[in-house]
């Protein structure tokens, strides 16, 4: 594949500049920008940005070539998690904002919960129509785990959810737990 160098690296820096909260037109501040108020949208840029550095370096894989999931401690510390109780998938999001997905395979509600389940922290039940649905279990408490009744559209189900203790035996114990072998 052809790649433009130069377009790639002009690209790059006009997507830091955003990130940085300068204007790439003019090289002045941008002030009162209710968009690069947002952290998620400032992680998206900088993602970008080194995205197409990595894609003029030569340096840019496929994400299906990558080997697993790799998180770095300073990408750990970027990682951002919504007040109070959160789903698996909640979790997932959070920490695939701050990963680099061209070094690492991205995070998985479901990869995540099947790796819980191997350890003992959830568990899985079959349903009266055949399928399973994850669970939690005599341990799941300890760990920060809760079974929530929700409602979507008329329908009540229940939903595991994540509490603060969770998400940080998460956070501290996440190359751990990804390191489960299925």
């Amino acid at each position: 594949m052809y790649i433009e160098v130069e377009k790639i690296q002009k690209a790059k820096e006009i997507m830091h500049k955003v990130a940085s909260g300068i204007n790439p037109l003019s090289g002045e501040q941008i002030l009162n920008d209710g968009l690069l108020k947002d952290a998620e949208m400032v992680r998206c840029f900088c993602f970008v940005s080194d995205v197409l550095d990595n894609i003029a370096k030569g340096n840019y894989k496929n994400r299906s070539n990558a080997l697993g999931f790799v998180i770095t401690p300073e990408q750990k510390k970027e990682i951002v998690l919504p007040e109070g109780r959160i789903g698996v998938s909640g979790f997932s999001k959070c920490v695939n904002l701050c990963i680099n997905q061209v070094e690492s395979k991205r995070l998985t509600g479901v990869e995540l919960n099947k790796k819980l389940k191997k350890l003992g922290i959830l568990a899985e039940e079959s349903t009266d129509v055949g399928k399973t649905r994850t669970i939690t279990n005599e341990k799941s408490v300890q760990f920060g785990f809760e079974m929530v009744k929700k409602k979507f559209n008329g329908v009540e189900y229940d939903m595991v959810l994540i509490n603060d203790l969770g998400k940080k035996y998460l956070l501290e114990n996440l190359e751990i737990i990804m390191a489960v072998e299925l």
